[in-house]
């Protein structure tokens, strides 16, 4: 189980690192129920957990293909995520397949 501490919270952005050692689905929605326990005005809190998950599971499939490795190992879910990065993690979820 990933430590809280590998988390850095602002109202605006959700930084974990290493994000790529957690691969599913499950972990992530309890990794970041738990964030959102010890972060009242923060943007893990502002923001639809489905939408966060899906956007991780995108910054790992990149990892795990060796593309941009070393912008992907660690994911920042930003408060304002725009429709077409929203769009294009929702074609790639379709992708990831651990």
């Amino acid at each position: 189980m990933k430590d809280l501490a590998d988390a850095k919270l602002t109202p605006n952005n959700t930084h974990i690192l290493n994000s790529y050692l957690v691969k599913s689905k499950a972990e992530m929605r309890d990794y970041l129920r738990r964030l959102r326990d010890v972060a009242a005005e923060n943007a893990v809190n502002r923001r639809d957990m489905e939408s966060m998950v899906r956007e991780w599971r995108s910054h790992n499939l990149f990892y795990f293909l060796h593309v941009f490795r070393s912008r992907t190992k660690d994911v920042d879910l930003e408060l304002n995520q725009s429709w077409p990065r929203e769009l294009f993690c929702r074609v790639v979820d379709f992708l990831y397949f651990w």
